[in-house]
């Protein structure tokens, strides 16, 4: 299947593999967070000392303390480290890395971290500078390290997650091997998480595909707000029309959304699909235009929303019941 949507461009580091578009702001420059940091790592100097402090393995009931970018990543990890694991994220809920600005308290989260996890593939590089500012060598999990990528427009897109069996093949295990690297003593309990976790999955993936293979066929045709669909429409068999921002931040030219609704018209799509932390705007401008009466501007990717999409399994629930509904 060809992949020919508008992206972003994701530009990988060479030493990182890491990469992507500036933030659209941040709320102290680089170098005052660094001084901030500095006097917050100081402050906290005494409460890091002992067992599980940054850096240290944990000690039986000491417990991993984790720092993922995003929600998603974070409540993926605390599946994995159950009972064992305190899994926290530098992005909150409702908020996507495009939209992350930079906080002085994040730099100490990551001074008192035993374990950063980040996605790559051009996600989530501003934690690159913001571990320079707390500590550049916490031990570190790149989620998306040794996945295979799908190219779009010649750049590889990091939203692996949205194929729920990348999670469980890819994610979790690298998850389990690196908490039990840290944490010897909680080897057994790892393995047991990992493994209820694979299952629960596995049985999300099945009810997933059931309710896609529901929609008609012809039906099964995405336009999306940004490029945040492809390993989702790769596995569950939709086809990607075209995405309506191709950089977030940069609102597309008359001309383009003209070409995009032409191609929208000419597919016959049924729905225009944007995430809740976007203006709806935009799409409910190119649904008018190409007559699509069905706008769904409640889909989540990036980050956690509220219940029920507030857990990664509540999260792709909600947005295939979401896509479903719209298509069928």
């Amino acid at each position: 299947m060809a992949f020919r949507v508008r992206a972003r461009k994701y530009v990988s580091s060479p030493v990182l593999r890491l990469g992507r578009i500036a933030p659209r702001a941040t709320l102290l420059p680089w170098t005052l967070l660094v001084v901030v940091a500095a006097l917050a790592a100081g402050c906290s100097s005494g409460a890091a000392a002992g067992p599980g402090g940054p850096g240290a393995s944990a000690s039986a009931g000491a417990g991993l303390r984790v720092v993922a970018t995003t929600t998603v990543f974070a409540d993926i990890v605390a599946n994995v480290g159950r009972g064992r694991v305190t899994a926290t994220s530098l992005l909150p809920a409702g908020v996507g890395p495009e939209d992350y600005e930079p906080r002085p308290d994040d730099v100490r989260k990551l001074s008192d971290a035993d374990l950063v996890v980040s996605n790559g593939v051009g996600l989530d590089n501003f934690l690159d500078r913001l571990l320079a500012s707390a500590d550049g060598n916490k031990p570190r999990l790149v989620l998306g390290d040794g996945i295979a990528t799908i190219d779009v427009d010649g750049q590889p897109n990091p939203h692996f997650w949205l194929d729920p069996t990348l999670v469980r093949d890819h994610y979790v295990p690298a998850i389990a091997a690196t908490l039990t690297r840290l944490d010897p003593v909680g080897a057994t309990t790892y393995a047991a998480n990992a493994g209820t976790y694979q299952a629960e999955l596995t049985s999300l993936d099945r009810d997933l595909q059931a309710k896609v293979d529901a929609i008609p066929a012809a039906n099964r045709k995405l336009v999306t707000f940004h490029d945040a669909f492809p390993y989702f429409a790769r596995h569950f068999g939709f086809e990607l029309i075209g995405v309506v921002l191709a950089n977030v931040g940069q609102e597309p030219t008359a001309t383009d959304l003209a070409a995009l609704v032409e191609k929208v018209r000419a597919a016959h799509v049924k729905a225009v699909f944007s995430e809740a932390q976007f203006s709806p705007k935009l799409s409910e401008t190119l649904a008018s235009e190409a007559g699509i009466t069905r706008v769904v501007t409640t889909l989540y990717n990036d980050a956690l929303g509220p219940p029920p999409a507030d857990t990664y399994v509540g999260l792709m629930r909600w947005d295939v019941d979401q896509v479903a509904q719209a298509l069928s």
